[in-house]
Formats: structure tokens, sequence, C-alpha cells
């Protein structure tokens, strides 16, 4: 039973978003972050969280399984005003996902559970 679920946890600077504005590297957002997803970070009064927060992330649901992955496989929406998160390609897992900013850091707690 336990092989079926995972934890993952991160925690980031913000200022690492903050020192790397969008505007100005556009190619390394579009590398890590869905459209739908740099654009729900952009309409945010301090967008450098809000990439900061999706960035944690997608690292903590990268932690919680046993699979290689890469960032763009991870989609992550909001639901209820609360955070999500999916592989694209792969159906296999449910995420409860947490997420918390607090002056300088953004950390978020995934669970996964393999469903099959």
């Amino acid at each position: 039973m336990l092989e079926k679920i995972g934890i993952g946890i991160d925690i980031i600077d913000i200022n690492r978003f903050s020192e790397k504005p969008y505007s100005e590297n556009k190619i390394f957002y579009e590398k890590i972050f869905h459209n739908s997803e740099i654009k729900y970070c952009l309409n945010h009064k301090n967008s450098s969280q809000s990439f900061a927060a999706k960035f944690a992330i997608k690292e903590s649901v990268i932690k919680s399984i046993n699979k290689k992955i890469d960032f763009m496989e991870i989609f992550t929406d909001h639901y209820n005003l609360k955070p999500i998160a999916s592989l694209l390609d792969d159906s296999s897992y449910n995420f409860l996902v947490s997420v918390t900013h607090e002056k300088q850091h953004a950390v978020a707690v995934v669970v996964s559970e393999k469903i099959n």
C-alpha cells in the first residue's frame, strides 16, 4: 500500500523569480510553465510569488512520484480557489496539493496516490 503513496515538499526563494522578470526571460518561463499557468501568474499583483508557488508545486509533484518527468508534463491549476496538479499524459496519479507563501518564500507540499 505505501508504495502507492508519495509525498513531496519544496521551498523556493521568491527572489529567484523577481530577479528574472517574465518580460525579459520568456524562454526561461516557457520551459517550465504552460501558457495558462503563465497567464495566471501574470494576472497577480506579485507575479513572482505566483511563479515561485507554481514552481514549488511542480518540484513537489516530481519528488512525490517514482517516475522521471519534466516540468512541462505537470499541469497546475486551481479548483474552488485551491491549487491542483495533474500529469498531462498520465492519469494514473491523484495529487493533493497545498501551497503557501510568506514574504520571500513559497512552499508546496504534494501527496500523490498511484491509482493504476
